[in-house]
């Protein structure tokens, strides 16, 4: 499983795909700078085009529609318009007077041209008299409005009459009704669906539902696509109604009512465009956003991706050789071969690099010195330590090989041998001690528990020395070895102790600061010198008599292997003062 999961990255690598930090941040930068406007420019684009295309096709079907009202009223104006000439003339009149109804032929002729196809008369009881056409009307119309809208069958087919009613008085105070319309048949939808390229269907009422006046497959379709709370608003606003999801989503129709002169709704006409993948796409928001927001995706990657190499790959160089140069190869250099910034920065490396080599071989040779001097140094200062004590044994086994050195006195001389050579020996460990500590083994500590417990072994050989505590870090705990910080303790206390006299009194404190825990020691006894405190932590260095000089050292050295510091803090009274400053966990600086 590891060798799959990894084929892919080799292999990006092996075709130069791989992308540094670096270049994934420039690519990032640059895809944040074009994709962010880019998606909000697609989102308002998206909005913008999918609104004002759903507005246009809602105003080209709602002006092609209208195109069927104004072919209805053209119908009703001119059977009104002919069936008021034909009220005004006389021979018509005196005609009916004498019980002739059927209009003359050059009338009928007339309405012919016009494309009123039914020509209708009825007597004053509203009785049909005379019929153009084998058509029954199906309702009823009103001597008082000139215009209706009325449903007709002719062989047990449906059509609709836009008709005009015209009085035609004549004797005394009687009239006949002359009624002109047009035909709403399959003709008239053909032609309606042709003139607007649009889908057309009308409905008429038939009871309290409409049907459709030319069903495609069995008589009577209802009218569908309209909900019957949305058929209600449609008949009492008698309004059209545009819906983007008609006939169960497959149109953008418009429904449009046709009154009669009561204002009752008997037809209703509905032209349809019918949608597809284009249309459809080009008014879903969602689609045209992704859309957009694809494209400027691809095209900021591809300019992040180009722009990247071009930028990035002198500072990938540059980026290289300094981690070369990291790593002590200051033998590193950069192909300054642009004439930019980036290429006076290689050129500044190679120079800082030419130098740096330069600083390292002095260095070395300094190192060298210094070592030899150091060397030299701690030799002399551990020859002169040693050589007291030598001088002391020589002379005392030189007064013992004497005959005439009595008892008492030999006895003298071989405790000085023997405290001679103890002096030797702790100068030799402690000497020991400072060139060969253990490394830390660090845990998380109380730091106040190694200093109890060297308390409890130092105290315990001087019982008028007391201890008083002033601990406040809480529960913060550091990160050390316990063991090398109670060694340091025992080197502080120890070295308070004898200040003292094994007499006094010792403060131990603790706090936080920050992100550090500080611990103190403070003691009743004479206190430091400020003129030897800059030398208390030199190797050999010290105030006693009998001393190595190696307590405090060792003691700043382990407490430095556990990360820490260790000072002497001037004390405007009497006594002495260290002070111990360690990270809290979680802290390494």
């Amino acid at each position: 499983m590891l060798v799959h999961s990894q084929a892919p990255i080799g292999y990006a690598a092996r075709m130069g795909l791989a992308l540094t930090r670096l270049q994934r941040k420039v690519l990032a930068v640059i895809l944040i700078i074009v994709v962010v406007p880019m998606l909000v420019a697609g989102a308002m684009a998206a909005d913008w085009v999918s609104t004002h295309f759903e507005h246009r096709l809602e105003q080209w079907i709602s002006g092609a529609a209208h195109v069927d009202r104004i072919w209805l009223n053209a119908y009703q104006n001119d059977g009104l318009m002919l069936g008021r000439a034909l009220q005004r003339d006389g021979a018509y009149r005196a005609a009916l007077a004498h019980g002739r109804v059927v209009p003359p032929l050059a009338w009928r002729n007339i309405a012919r041209q016009l494309g009123l196809r039914v020509i209708q008369v009825y007597n004053g009881d509203r009785q049909l008299i005379y019929s153009s056409t084998p058509l029954r009307l199906v309702g009823h119309w009103q001597p008082n409005h000139p215009q209706a809208l009325l449903r007709a069958v002719d062989d047990h087919h449906n059509m609709l009459v836009a008709i005009a009613v015209t009085p035609i008085p004549f004797g005394n105070n009687q009239r006949d009704y002359v009624l002109l319309g047009g035909l709403l048949n399959r003709y008239f939808v053909t032609e309606l669906a042709q003139l607007t390229g649009l889908e057309t269907r009308v409905y008429y009422r038939d009871g309290h539902q409409y049907v459709d006046l030319l069903p495609n497959s069995r008589p009577g379709d209802p009218l569908r696509g309209l909900s019957p709370a949305r058929l209600r608003r449609l008949l009492l606003a008698g309004k059209a109604d545009y819906d983007m999801r008609a006939d169960t989503g497959q149109f953008r129709g418009l429904y449009t009512p046709i009154a009669d002169s009561d204002g009752h709704v008997e037809a209703i006409v509905f032209n349809g465009l019918r949608r597809n993948d284009i249309d459809t796409f080009l008014t879903n928001r969602a689609a045209l956003f992704l859309v957009i927001s694809f494209a400027g995706v691809v095209i900021g990657g591809l300019t992040g991706l180009l722009l990247s190499r071009l930028i990035v790959r002198p500072v990938k160089d540059l980026h290289n050789a300094v981690m070369r140069l990291a790593s002590q190869n200051f033998d590193a250099t950069v192909p300054a071969s642009t004439r930019d910034e980036l290429g006076d920065l290689g050129q500044a490396f190679n120079a800082m690099a030419a130098r740096l080599r330069m600083a390292r071989d002095d260095e070395q040779k300094r190192f060298r010195q210094d070592k030899l001097v150091a060397l030299g140094q701690l030799s002399s200062a551990l020859a002169h330590e040693i050589r007291n004590p030598i001088g002391v044994i020589s002379a005392a086994s030189a007064l013992l090989d004497r005959p005439d050195q009595t008892a008492d006195k030999q006895t003298e001389l071989k405790r000085m041998i023997r405290e001679e050579s103890a002096r030797v020996s702790a100068l030799v460990s402690d000497f020991l001690k400072l060139s060969r500590n253990r490394p830390p083994s660090p845990a998380a500590i109380d730091p106040a528990a190694p200093m109890r417990r060297a308390v409890a072994g130092v105290i315990a050989r001087y019982p008028e020395i007391t201890v008083d505590y002033a601990l406040q870090h809480g529960q913060a705990h550091i990160l050390a070895d316990g063991d090398l910080l109670q060694q340091v303790w025992t080197n502080l206390l120890t070295n308070a102790a004898e200040a003292m006299n094994g007499r006094g009194h010792i403060r131990l404190a603790s706090s936080c600061r920050g992100q550090s825990v500080f611990l103190s020691i403070d003691d009743d006894g004479p206190g430091l010198d400020a003129a030897v405190m800059p030398r208390l932590f030199e190797p050999f260095f010290t105030t006693k008599a009998s001393g190595t000089g190696l307590g405090l050292s060792i003691a700043a050295a382990l407490v430095e292997a556990n990360n820490g510091h260790l000072e002497a803090v001037p004390q405007p009274g009497c006594g002495a003062r260290f002070v111990m400053r360690f990270p809290l966990m979680g802290d390494t600086t």
